[in-house]
Order: structure tokens, then sequence, then C-alpha cells
């Protein structure tokens, strides 16, 4: 998802782990060493714009570079001047505070909660309208992050900053110079989108500030609420409230929707400040049971310790050999960002905040997760999830079972909190759900996730009558008509192979005819995907490259959207050597924008596309061009994202592409075949069963397939089912310089998904 407008500039290669930094560069300094794949992470890949300036997007990754836990409550980072979704922008040099909550790499400002803020002084003035007075000024040179840490050194006030995090908490960690003015800043009303309310209460004798906020979510206008319990373990000299303009000394409470609090120390003899923070969306209660739930006390490098050892659990469970270190870094930070979103919605109680704005108790050992990207997740990063992380891909399908039956009774399209924004276009909710099922993943409630996708369907998808009499959206009902049709399209596909799954073959069938109203669009004339008038009749003035009638694309982009028919699509354009011809032209450029008929690699509906190669007999071309994507877009460096990482979205496409493989139809279980980065892979999957990828000849100029065994067995099968490699299995590659005839034949292709 892609909204904002950003300049494109250079950095420096920093292999990991270092100090990020504009200078020489410098050894991390954190007191906890980093060890295992986690060392290989950079934090900041996706801070700083990676791709062409497209004039109408952005080209940021919009990544955060603060500390997070896999799929944590909390993720407490820094927030720059420039108004970017991510609330961090590397070209900035000014730091406005340290806020508790952030979504990764979305493509609109969202949460950004309770900003805490060092200071040394007296405030006199409100920072709800004397901002800048408390900002602070920084070097990238001080900075330092890795998985579950965030440090940098201010220049005013002079504090080094440290943060870190657990499932539900965080702990900072602030050293100041010898002072009796030492202050903190806490920002009740400095959510991104703003504030309908906030609400601050100081509790002096123990050293304790709390709080809530209420806003609205990214890209939409519902609001949720969110509460906060901090606990220093410095006495307070001094203390006080701001609400709007006015600042009140020795205040222990106020509320306004231009809220904070500061709390004041002496650190002449303890320069080191120390702060535990827990959150909820339930209750003050349960923020504060939250925080003395996990690792009570002020051992902040053992709160670091257990964050890097738990992220590095997560990243193991993909091993990766040889390569160089620049290509490591890149892989297992892709693989780190596959692990932010969705979060944990829960307290340490079990319970949450249902859409029907009642608490709810989620059963002991699972998770209700919130920040669902449906339209971006569905793609890679769910079944990357469902194969490495199965228990959690359950529990986002019953996350997503639960907020339907709570609420109006739709699955989800982008939810956040207690409530969908609606965000994007489709049904993607549906096909998260279809796909953490094909892969296995069935430990929800099956039959009330199908009542969802069928009934709710009226609340979810727009213009859905017309969908439904027309088999298309009408010109004249949506901007994205096209687009919206062809994500409505690719649901119903997965809607129907999971009703199959489910023994509800009526229910398929209607679903899975439905999946064919893409061909309505497909004008045989042009080669192209455009809009109709709901006379049938085509849009005039059509050009492939104009936006008009698509989400964030344009027709030469979306036509290729269609993963789970592409035998009928390569049909009506002509057959498979028209098709590979085309696609190198579409490929002639890989990440052009929305304007403009090339490829757009830094969006994802072209995620699909560059193993389409592989539908029509010409597989070393999908070997080439995803080597190239994956050279000339991603890399080590802050700039090292194409475009929005989309809560991982996008870095699950680096992911499956490094290992080779690809999950090209939505609601399917299984991989198209590409060329794998590295000489060995090795992927833990469930029930202590091990998938192996050796390619021992895999460098930058060796990508192209000669040969292939499967658990030593010769193969030029282009489709890998999940059923083949589920219980464990070798794949073995020999890769060189030049293409050969491997996987060309008509027989080599991958299935026929949907008959014509």
């Amino acid at each position: 998802m892609l909204m904002l407008v950003l300049l494109v500039s250079q950095c420096i290669i920093i292999p990991a782990p270092v100090m990020l930094q504009s200078g020489p560069l410098q050894l991390n300094r954190a007191q906890v060493s980093t060890s295992g794949p986690a060392a290989y992470v950079n934090p900041f890949i996706g801070t700083k714009p990676g791709g062409a300036h497209f004039g109408v997007v952005g080209d940021n990754g919009d990544t955060i570079p603060g500390a997070a836990y896999p799929t944590g409550m909390m993720q407490w980072s820094p927030d720059t001047p420039s108004p970017v979704p991510g609330g961090y922008f590397y070209p900035d040099s000014s730091m406005k505070g340290f806020s508790l909550t952030h979504f990764s790499g979305r493509g609109c400002r969202s949460e950004q909660d309770f900003p805490f803020m060092p200071y040394i002084g007296n405030v006199t003035a409100s920072p709800a309208t004397n901002a800048s007075l408390y900002q602070s000024t920084f070097s990238h040179s001080t900075e330092s992050a890795h998985p579950g840490y965030y440090s940098v050194q201010l220049d005013k006030p002079e504090v080094r900053v440290e943060l870190t995090v657990a499932a539900l908490t965080g702990m900072g960690r602030f050293t100041y110079p010898a002072s009796s003015l030492s202050t903190v800043l806490i920002n009740a009303g400095g959510s991104a989108l703003g504030n309908s309310a906030a609400m601050v209460a100081l509790d002096p004798t123990n050293n304790e500030v709390s709080g809530s906020a209420t806003s609205i979510i990214g890209c939409g206008k519902s609001s949720y609420t969110i509460y906060f319990v901090a606990q220093f373990d410095h006495t307070f000299t001094r203390w006080g409230t701001w609400n709007g303009a006015t600042v009140q000394q020795k205040s222990t409470g106020t509320h306004g929707r231009r809220t904070g609090a500061f709390v004041t120390f002496g650190t002449n003899h303890v320069p080191v400040v120390h702060v535990r923070v827990g959150i909820s969306y339930v209750s003050l209660a349960n923020a504060r049971g939250n925080l003395l739930a996990r690792r009570p006390g002020f051992d902040f490098n053992a709160m670091q310790t257990s964050a890097a050892a738990a992220w590095n659990q997560r990243l193991n469970t993909i091993k990766v050999t040889g390569g160089t270190a620049a290509q490591k870094t890149t892989f297992y930070t892709a693989l780190y960002h596959s692990f932010f979103h969705p979060n944990r919605f829960n307290d340490a109680n079990g319970e949450y905040l249902g859409f029907d704005g009642k608490i709810h108790t989620v059963p002991s050992g699972h998770i209700h997760f919130e920040n669902i990207p449906g339209w971006d997740a569905y793609r890679s990063l769910m079944p990357l999830l469902s194969i490495i992380s199965p228990h959690d891909a359950s529990d986002i399908a019953q996350s997503l079972v639960d907020d339907a039956v709570q609420g109006d009774g739709h699955i989800p399209r982008w939810e956040q909190a207690n409530v969908d924004s609606h965000g994007m276009n489709g049904d993607g909710g549906s096909i998260m759900i279809a796909d953490a099922y094909a892969y296995g993943n069935t430990h929800f409630d099956t039959q009330a996730a199908l009542q969802a996708m069928i009934n709710g369907q009226p609340q979810l998808r727009e213009s859905y009558a017309d969908y439904i009499s027309l088999g298309y959206i009408p010109a004249a009902m949506k901007n994205d008509a096209a687009s919206t049709t062809q994500e409505y399209t690719n649901a119903d596909f997965a809607i129907g192979r999971f009703a199959q799954s489910l023994g509800k073959q009526d229910i398929a069938r209607t679903a899975l005819k439905r999946a064919q109203n893409w061909r309505l669009l497909f004008n045989s004339s042009s080669g192209y995907i455009q809009v109709r008038e709901r006379n049938g009749s085509w849009k005039p003035d059509f050009d492939p490259a104009r936006i008009a009638g698509f989400t964030e694309g344009n027709s030469a982009q979306y036509s290729w959207m269609e993963p789970f028919d592409l035998p009928q699509l390569f049909q009506r354009m002509g057959g498979n050597a028209t098709v590979v011809q085309r696609l190198d032209t579409f490929f002639k450029y890989i990440n052009i924008g929305p304007q403009s008929p090339y490829s757009f690699m830094g969006n994802e509906p072209g995620l699909g596309t560059p193993w389409e190669y592989d539908f029509a007999q010409a597989p070393s071309h999908t070997q080439a061009i995803v080597r190239r994507i994956q050279r000339q877009l991603f890399n080590s460096t802050p700039n090292g994202l194409p475009g929005n990482d989309d809560g991982g979205a996008t870095s699950s496409w680096y992911v499956f592409s490094a290992l080779g493989i690809y999950p090209e139809v939505p609601g399917v279980s299984g991989f198209v075949v590409g060329s794998p980065a590295f000489p060995s892979a090795t992927i833990q999957l469930a029930n202590g069963h091990t998938l192996t990828i050796n390619a021992p000849e895999a460098s930058a100029s060796n990508f192209y397939i000669q040969s292939l065994k499967i658990n030593n067995i010769a193969s030029s099968q282009l489709w890998l089912p999940w059923s083949k490699v589920k219980n464990g299995a070798t794949l073995t590659f020999s890769l060189g310089q030049h293409p050969n005839n491997w996987g060309s034949r008509l027989s080599d292709a991958p299935p026929v998904f949907l008959p014509a």
C-alpha cells in the first residue's frame, strides 16, 4: 500500500550488526551482544527511499528501526519530524519522540501513541504548542539497532536513549548528564493522527504515570483507545501536566485532546533512569497487569537478552549458508520484517476488545491478533507464516473469524485494533484464511469462517449487487472498478478452494464460477483488462499506462493478476510465445511506478508476475528476472526496499525468492519453482520436519537451473505441491551461467487450477 511522495538519496553499505552512520563504521555498542541470525539484521533497511520518485505514490519502505518483539503488542521506536507512515525518516536529523506503537511499512500514518521524550530543564512552555523546543538533533553515527533493541545519543539534551521490549511491555533506559532537572515528557495526546481524547494521571508516591489516548485508525475513520502504565526507578523531584497551551506544575492529572505529563529526577549521583511500560487496548488495569505479568523489575539487559533470543528463535526457522554478508543481511532483515505483524491484541489475562465493543477472552495458549493487512499479506506473507509459524497462522485465521462473528459478520479486509479500516480493496482476509487452511493450519473454526466469507460479502464488498448481477463493477461505481473486480475474483477462487476442502461443493461451484469474472474485463482487441460501463461497453479513451480504473497501478500491470487462471489469460493474450515476448518487454523496467506500462515491483499486485514465465514454458526468464529484481531493488542499506513494506508483505516476497520457490496461487498450497540465491537453505516445518534447498553453485552469475532433484529423483516440474514437501524433503539444484531447456516442456508447466 503506497501513498507518500518522497525523494531518493544514496546511502553507504552497512553490514550487520553495526552502528548505522554516515562516517566510518563502528561496532555496535549495545551492552548485550547480538549473535545468531539476529546479528545479520539491519533494522534501518526500508527507512530511506529506495525506488525512483514516482510522483503520485511513495517509494519509502516506511519500516521502523526501533525495538520490536516478534508479533508483539508494543513497537517502541523513534519518530522524526517528517510525517512518514512509519514515523522515522532516515534523511531527517532531529528526533521528536519515541512512541510505543507503530505499523511498519504502511502507506498511511497510524498509531505512534504515547511518545516519550527526554529533556533537561524546567517545563514552562507546553509541548503541545511549542513542540520544537523539546525536539533534539542527532547523528546516525550514534544510532544502534538490532532485533529487540534501539539506541541513540540525543544532541540536546545530551541523553542516551535505549529501548527494548517484550511481548506485552517495553523498557527504556535513559542516561543523563549530572543534573537536578533530568526530565521525561509523556505526550498522551501525541498520536500520529491526533487525538479526540487523552488522559494522564501521576502517582509520585509510586513513581508512576498512567493514561489513555483515543485516536483514529490508519486509512480509516473509526477510533480506538489505548492505555499505558509507566513505572520509573527514580523518585520524582518535580512533576506536572500540560493541557493545550497550559502547563500546570505539581498537577497529578488532566484530560483533553492535547494532554501530557512530565516528571523530573535528580541524576547527579545515578545518571541512568529506567522506565518500564505496559499497554493495553482494554483498560488501565490490564495495562498494569501486562506490566507486572512479565519480568518485573528494571533489568533492561535481561529484557533485551530475552527479546534477542525470541528473535533468534523465529529467524532460525530458516537457516541459509553461503552468500555474502550483505546478502545475509538483506535476507534475515526481510525475514525479521515478516514477523513484525500481525500483532498480539490480547492482554496477559487473555482479554481483548472485540468488534462488538465487548471484552472477550482468547483460549489459553492462543493469541488474538490485530494489524492484519489482508490486501498486502495474502500474496506471500500469509503463506510464509503458514509454513514456518503454523500456530500463528491458525490463530490469525481464528482472529479474523472472531472479528467477523463479533462484528457485522464479514471477514475484515484490513483489520486494526477492533475495527476494519476497509483499507485498499478486495477481500484479502478471506484469502488469508484459505491460505492458512491450504497449508494444513486447520486449528480454527472453519465452518464459521466459510459462513462469514459468504454471508459477509454484502457488508465488505463495495458494489456487491453489481458484481453479482453483472459479474464486474461498472466504471461509474468505483475509481478502481477493474482492479476491485480482479481482487474479488482472486478471493472467490480461494473461497471456492476452501469450500471444496470442507466438502461444500455447492458453495465451491458458485465461488469458482465467479472467479472467472475477470474474463469479462479482458478485451481481446486490446489484450488488456479494461473497465466496462454498466451497459457492457468498454470505457472510452483506454490507455494501458493510465492509473484510471486500478488501485495504485494500471492495466499493463494489473492484467497479469489472475495467478489462478493463467492458462486462460495466456490463451486470450495470444499464446505462450506471445506472452513471453510481452513479459520480456514488460520487465524492461522493474520498478517504474503506476503510470508507465512496465513492471512496478514496489507494489503488491505485481509481486507474482515475475513467476508467470513458468506457466508459459519459459522458466529461465523467471530465473533471470527474479535475480535481477533481488540485486537491483533490495539491498542491505536503509534504501534497501523498493516500496512500502506493508507489514512484511514486500519482505516476504524476497524471502521466498531467495529460497527459489514462490506461493503463486491464492488459496492453493504449493510453489512455482525459481532459482535459489544461497548455496543452502534449511527451513524448519511443523512437527520437526525439514525442507532443505541445496544449490551449491548459486552466485550472482549462476542462477539458471540446469537440473533439479527432489529427494534424489530428477524432476523438471515447475510446480512443487506442498504435499510433496510438508513432511520433509531435499531439493538439490544445479545452477549455471547460461539457460538450458530445463522445465520448458508443456508437461513441465504448473497444473490448471481453474477449468476453462
